[in-house]
């Protein structure tokens, strides 16, 4: 592999907007590979209660099955803890000294990206690559060297997923079939 994309976050759950953003950024930049990184526990989310990390894995798997550019990587689960983007970077980067990194992110992450753990580091070990949002300032300014990547237009997010559930309301459409009859089978995101 010589062009890996890696798109990390809680997936909680994972939509169809994730997936479109992974698939859009495969193309654009010829990527061989784009790595779904689950986070053990994410730095910048602890508001609401996160299914376990082998129920939201197993909702990734079941969302990126079929792909064969999507594989996941599982190394913030085994690492435990709260997960780092640039902890990632150098295990990949271990693990593929050969390999161009793109670290794929939603225009709304770019706002943040100067409250991440050592962004100068993240640079230096991937190329960031940012994927329009609706809502995204395209007047933003260049505060980080980044590749724009255009996608289509969803405003699908794992909050408003969950917030529709809370709502006893459907969210088909939004996720697959498969991650929708794992959030009813194990009771997931169930609000009393």
């Amino acid at each position: 592999m010589k062009r890996i994309g890696i798109l990390g976050g809680s997936f909680d759950p994972i939509h169809f907007g994730h997936l479109l953003m992974a698939q859009s950024a495969a193309e654009a930049l010829n990527l061989d590979r784009v790595f779904f990184v689950p986070a053990f526990r994410s730095p910048f989310k602890s508001d609401h209660r996160i299914p376990s990390s082998a129920k939201r894995l197993a909702m990734v798997k079941l969302a990126i099955k079929g792909n064969e550019t999507f594989a996941l990587y599982e190394g913030e689960l085994r690492r435990g803890g709260v997960s780092y983007t640039i902890d990632t970077l150098k295990e990949l980067k271990q693990r593929y000294p050969e390999a161009k990194l793109y670290l794929l992110m939603g225009a709304d992450n770019l706002k943040q990206f100067h409250r991440w753990r050592d962004p100068q580091g993240i640079l230096s070990l991937a190329s960031l690559v940012i994927l329009n949002r609706l809502g995204f300032d395209k007047n933003y300014p260049k505060r980080w060297p980044y590749v724009k990547v255009n996608m289509p237009a969803v405003d699908i997010s794992s909050s408003d997923i969950r917030e529709r559930l809370k709502l006893k309301k459907s969210i088909w459409y939004l996720t697959f079939t498969t991650v929708i009859r794992y959030i009813n089978r194990h009771k997931l995101y169930q609000y009393k």
